[in-house]
């Protein structure tokens, strides 16, 4: 046998030998090439902002950070943005559970309503509801006028409250799929015995809803936390570690200083990140046979209905009314003071051209995303090669690191020879691609989960290549998968502000930074408009994506159903 193989090998030509290489060593050259992008456009950043707080001018130095420490303004700025992101935590993952209950618990008629105003803030950027209050509590706001309130919106209110209705999605989302997980049987066998509904909630869905508690929690923590947009239009005086970083990059030019206040910001996510691993350590959070049973939807008792419904509807309810003076001040000259019809802010030449700007960069990085993110995908569950797991760990770690820092990390690591990509559309491309990279490949992973590897080996034993076997049979089924990952990443890419702030030039300006701009300087007319027209965008292409996905064959339901 080995004689007959050492023959055929013989007689191979050197470009057969080529391919045949190639065939044998294409999953482990494949995922040496994805790894090689992710330690440039992922790690190398990071390592750049890390060196760049300890440099001085004569080299390594500590006198950054004991800037930091002995300063009270940078202290205070620390204090204030851990207080607002545990705060925003709380209050998210609180009301992002009252969601998910009653639209997996409670009466049939209000949960697709209340599914749909909990997702809304998704299609518009979360800075949205910083101009909302702008409109409504500012100086001249129309509560403010209307009823005489003396409240400043400017400072740590304002923001705690537009980070909570900014992010309450997130939490709603990870809460949901959990609570659908569940086995509904174990609470109606404790409801037959007599239990509360507040009891079993008490005692048997909060405690297995545990693991996406935490994740939610996690999750809502490291956004808020970096969320810019928010604090730097509602902030004030007040002081937080995403616009101060800001400040010292684009406002100061100091980069080291810059570095540090990122490297500040990372900390806490990091520790989070240890915590979280360590309380689920050794757990597990099963019910029993492991999947959920259709049942009939019990009544649910008032002294759980009436507070859900409540809090439900009271954010609802604010939901509506933040996007609804949106849009109004859009076509009004200035809400509350002038309030005669106009076009201008719509036409906005400006505006307009960031819009299109958005969307080129935004399609640039769903797409390759979108292929990144599967092919990582397909490597990380189908590879036998060792450091599998340190590759799914990297490409998910773009997702938990605050955006300002990888914004900083990009303006660091490529402003200069030999890979200078600052003051392009690539550069803003890539940055979005790295950083949303893992919904592609969860999703990616959970698909290639689900489909039998024998339909693989089938196709190697009738003698197809490892390249045509993926091409013709992992691809077409692990399309679905890529939707997700392009649809995801093209929709956070168009509102995305944080990284993208540090990274624009003249001639690239993108929708996000435009919004931010006129927000600033009080043109809330035009900030409003072109926020407007972001949703549009968004909602259309996904539109088109869907109605795409159905015209060739390739739902994404139906798809993931026949697998």
């Amino acid at each position: 046998m080995a004689a007959t193989a050492t023959l055929y090998h013989a007689q191979l030509t050197g470009w057969e030998r080529i391919k045949e290489f190639f065939n044998a060593k294409f999953i482990n050259i494949l995922a040496l090439s994805l790894f090689l992008l992710l330690a440039v456009f992922l790690l190398f950043p990071i390592f750049a902002v890390l060196v760049k707080s300890f440099q001085g001018p004569e080299g390594f130095t500590l006198a950054h950070y004991e800037n930091f420490f002995t300063h009270a303004y940078f202290f205070q700025s620390l204090y204030n943005t851990l207080l607002l992101g545990l705060i925003n935590t709380i209050i998210c993952v609180g009301v992002g559970f009252c969601f998910a209950y009653m639209t997996t618990r409670g009466p049939m008629a209000l949960r697709k309503p209340l599914k749909i105003v909990a997702m809304i803030p998704l299609i518009a950027p979360p800075y949205l509801f910083a101009l909302s209050l702008i409109i409504l509590f500012g100086r001249v706001g129309l509560i403010t006028k209307t009823f005489g309130v003396n409240w400043e919106i400017y400072g740590f209110d304002g923001v705690v409250i537009a980070q909570t209705l900014a992010f309450i999605p997130l939490a709603f989302l990870m809460l949901e799929n959990n609570i659908k997980s569940l086995n509904p049987n174990l609470e109606e066998s404790a409801y037959d015995m007599g239990a509360t509904e507040g009891t079993i909630i008490r005692t048997i869905t909060l405690p297995l809803l545990a693991p996406g508690l935490l994740k939610a929690a996690l999750l809502v923590f490291v956004m808020t936390i970096a969320e810019f947009g928010n604090a730097a239009v509602l902030g004030g005086r007040v002081p937080f570690l995403a616009p101060d970083t800001y400040t010292m990059i684009v406002g100061e030019a100091d980069f080291s200083m810059g570095s540090v206040l990122s490297v500040m910001l990372i900390m806490p996510c990091i520790m989070i990140f240890i915590a979280h691993n360590y309380l689920l350590k050794g757990k597990k959070f099963t019910t029993i046979e492991g999947k959920p049973i259709a049942s009939e939807p019990r009544k649910m008792s008032p002294f759980v209905k009436v507070p859900f419904i409540t809090v439900t509807f009271l954010f609802g309810f604010t939901i509506f009314i933040c996007f609804a003076v949106v849009i109004l001040a859009a076509f009004v000259n200035i809400l509350g003071v002038r309030n005669e019809f106009v076009m201008r802010h719509i036409m906005d030449f400006r505006s307009n051209m960031a819009i299109w700007n958005s969307i080129r960069v935004s399609f640039i990085a769903a797409l390759v995303g979108g292929i990144i993110g599967t092919l990582l995908s397909y490597v990380i569950v189908r590879g036998k090669f060792v450091g599998r797991n340190l590759i799914e760990m990297i490409s998910l770690s773009g997702f938990a690191l605050p955006g300002t820092v990888i914004g900083v990390g990009y303006l660091i690591a490529f402003a200069s020879p030999p890979m200078k990509l600052t003051g392009g559309i690539m550069i803003l491309a890539l940055n979005c691609v790295f950083r949303f990279l893992a919904v592609g490949v969860e999703a990616g992973i959970t698909k290639l989960h689900q489909i039998n590897i024998e339909i693989e080996e089938a196709s190697w034993d009738m003698g197809a290549t490892f390249f045509t076997t993926f091409r013709r049979i992992v691809l077409p089924i692990m399309f679905p998968a890529f939707i997700a990952g392009f649809i995801y990443t093209f929709m956070t890419a168009m509102v995305s502000l944080s990284a993208i702030v540090f990274l624009v030039s003249p001639g690239y300006e993108l929708a996000a930074v435009t919004i931010f701009d006129a927000a600033a300087y009080g043109k809330i007319g035009l900030a409003s408009a072109t926020t407007l027209k972001m949703i549009m965008v968004v909602i259309l292409c996904m539109i088109v994506l869907n109605l795409l996905t159905k015209f060739t064959n390739l739902d994404i339901e139906r798809k993931g159903g026949a697998a």
